[in-house]
């Protein structure tokens, strides 16, 4: 026996009060009202529900047969109501809902799933729905509204724009296991100077490409690309000894077979990952900016 529509939570929770105290004045000193008014309250609900719940006497109140059918019913539909509110409350400020989240290779590794637990052990009611896009595309992605937020390599970004530094993570060269290089535990970036340069294009990896262009070229050299370089086939010809590349240091925690990984010496060279955003009123991307930062500063990605 549900509620009929249109009845007041307010008279389902004065109702609910009297039945579990079995007392009106009682019921009126918890709702902290007068007992006339729970009085009339139980008898407007009556009234709208079309039967007796309550059985009056002088000492206690006695729940009829439909009345305690009803209890259930209320004690359910209360619940629901208090989550509902619970959790749009919740969802104003960013406690609660979907974030829809991009992210390109590079934060594969660590970056990314370090944060996504992070956010699900602060945010149990937030579900990020999180997918793998290219660098060039998080722009386009975001004003067409397929994404709220972006974690990619820093790059420029149309006006509208935002932007937050989450990590700075150092580069490292990936290089064939069978190449003599790999035995050294440092390399010299000039060293690799003659060497083909595995790095995707620009039009697919922007903040990645320029960051690779910009550190061979502070180097003082002009790096020799590989203009067959597009998706896993770097690292197939990495390991086949077809070329080298600068990638982030978190890889190693899934190397591919056949690559492996030397340090660079000293200066050393960094990828600063961002996070990208249009939309200025959605509390769930601060929320998810606030853990970041706290994330950030506990594993000094700074």
């Amino acid at each position: 026996m549900p509620p009929e529509p249109g009845v007041e939570l307010r008279l389902l929770r004065t109702f609910l009060a009297v039945a579990e105290r079995r007392s009106f004045t009682r019921a009126a000193e918890d709702l902290n009202v007068a007992q006339q008014a729970v009085s009339q309250q139980v008898k407007a609900l009556e009234r709208a529900v079309g039967v007796t719940l309550l059985r009056r006497n002088p000492r206690h109140v006695e729940l009829t047969r439909e009345g305690e059918v009803f209890v259930a019913e209320c004690r359910r539909v209360l619940a629901a109501a208090d989550r509902a509110i619970g959790r749009a409350r919740a969802a104003a400020r960013g406690e609660a809902g979907a974030l829809r989240l991009a992210y390109t290779l590079t934060t594969v590794w660590e970056t990314v799933p370090t944060l996504l637990a992070r956010i699900a052990e602060v945010h149990p009611q937030v579900r990020v729905e999180a997918r793998e896009v290219f660098g060039a595309d998080v722009p386009d992605l975001i004003l067409r509204g397929r994404f709220d937020l972006a974690v990619a390599p820093m790059t420029s970004h149309p006006r509208g724009f935002r932007s937050r530094v989450l990590r700075r993570e150092r580069l490292v060269v990936a290089l064939s296991e069978s190449d003599p290089m790999a035995r050294r535990r440092r390399v010299k970036l000039t060293a690799l100077a003659e060497r083909l340069f595995e790095v995707w294009p620009r039009d697919m990896a922007p903040g990645f490409y320029d960051v690779v262009v910009g550190t061979c070229r502070a180097a003082g050299f002009e790096p020799t690309l590989d203009e067959r370089a597009t998706g896993n086939l770097v690292w197939g010809n990495l390991a086949k000894g077809r070329g080298v590349a600068l990638v982030n240091a978190s890889l190693a925690q899934q190397l591919p077979p056949g690559v492996a990984l030397v340090e660079l010496a000293d200066p050393p060279a960094m990828l600063t990952y961002e996070a990208v955003w249009h939309q200025t009123d959605f509390p769930v991307i601060e929320r998810a900016l606030e853990v970041a930062a706290q994330v950030a500063a506990e594993q000094g990605w700074g």
